[in-house]
Formats: C-alpha cells, sequence, structure tokens
C-alpha cells in the first residue's frame, strides 16, 4: 500500500484507493478527466451522472456501428473508458438501424428518462468531450457511419473536410 492509502484507508473504510499498477491509474485518472469533462459541458455536479452519460452514449454508439468500426473506436478509448464501452456487448444482429428519435431514446433511458435530462445534449457533450481527448480521426470515421440526422450531433470539427 502507498503513503496516500495509508492515510485514507480509515475514511475510505479499508478501501484502496490505488492499484499499484501503472497503466490501470493512469486510465482510472484519464476517465476521471473524462468524467470531470462532462460534468463540466453539462454543468452537473453527479459523477455517477456523467458515468451513465458516457456509458448510455457509447453503447448506443457501438451498437449503431459495423462491427468492425467499433472495435476501431475501441480501440481509442482508454482502458477503463474501454470495459465500459464492452460492457454487455455481443455482435449478434449488429449493426443494429435505427434513427435520431431512438438513439436519443436509449441515451435518455440511462436516466430512466428523469425529465430534467435532455438526451441530445447528454449525447453532443460526451461527443465534444471524446473529440477532445481522442481527436478528429476516428470519431470522423465513427460519424461517417451514422445516418445524416444523428451526424449533426458529432463536433463540427469532425465534418468531413472539403
Amino acid at each position: 500500500m502507498n503513503r496516500l492509502n495509508d492515510i485514507y484507508s480509515p475514511i475510505l473504510g479499508g478501501v484502496e484507493t490505488t492499484t499499484d499498477v501503472r497503466n490501470l491509474d493512469k486510465s482510472i485518472d484519464l476517465t476521471n478527466v473524462w468524467l470531470r469533462d462532462i460534468l463540466s459541458q453539462l454543468k452537473w455536479q453527479s459523477k455517477e451522472s456523467a458515468y451513465q452519460a458516457l456509458r448510455g452514449t457509447l453503447h448506443v454508439l457501438r451498437d449503431r456501428l459495423p462491427a468492425g468500426e467499433a472495435v476501431d473506436l475501441a480501440a481509442q478509448l482508454p482502458l477503463v473508458v474501454k470495459g465500459i464501452y464492452y460492457d454487455g456487448w455481443t455482435l449478434r444482429d449488429k449493426p443494429e438501424k435505427f434513427k435520431k428519435e431512438e438513439f436519443a431514446r436509449r441515451v435518455h433511458a440511462q436516466f430512466e428518462f428523469d425529465v430534467n435530462i435532455n438526451p441530445t445534449e447528454v449525447i453532443r457533450a460526451v461527443l465534444l468531450v471524446m473529440y477532445r481527448h481522442m481527436g478528429d480521426g476516428e470519431l470522423r470515421d465513427v460519424r461517417s457511419n451514422m445516418p445524416k440526422d444523428i451526424q449533426k450531433w458529432f463536433p463540427e470539427e469532425v465534418a468531413p473536410r472539403e
């Protein structure tokens, strides 16, 4: 155990706050950066809500993409986020073909259809955070695999270059 864990262990009930595995700790830190960025974009306070936004948007993207493109997207994600992305995934009946309304409905379902949650704002915020951390290359490919109405949610930086 490290010094921080020795200090905080009594406060946290003996729960370790690091893994002492450099790659895992770095990915946890990076995941926290993504969650804080989502919170900032949406002006929210709850990391749990940011997690739901990230998870919901990633799962709907993943299920809408052809399998090869879904795997390509995953390769660009931090290790912990990649685990969130793949959680519950099956290749059966992929890609699922649905339009903008169903995409938004599925993200909104992560929040039990809370009327205070605007799924379009959630989707745009998550896509913007992904862009900021991943760049435009892979997101441009993801965008091109979406119907035109869903493409409008992506940051304009990932629009096709003219």
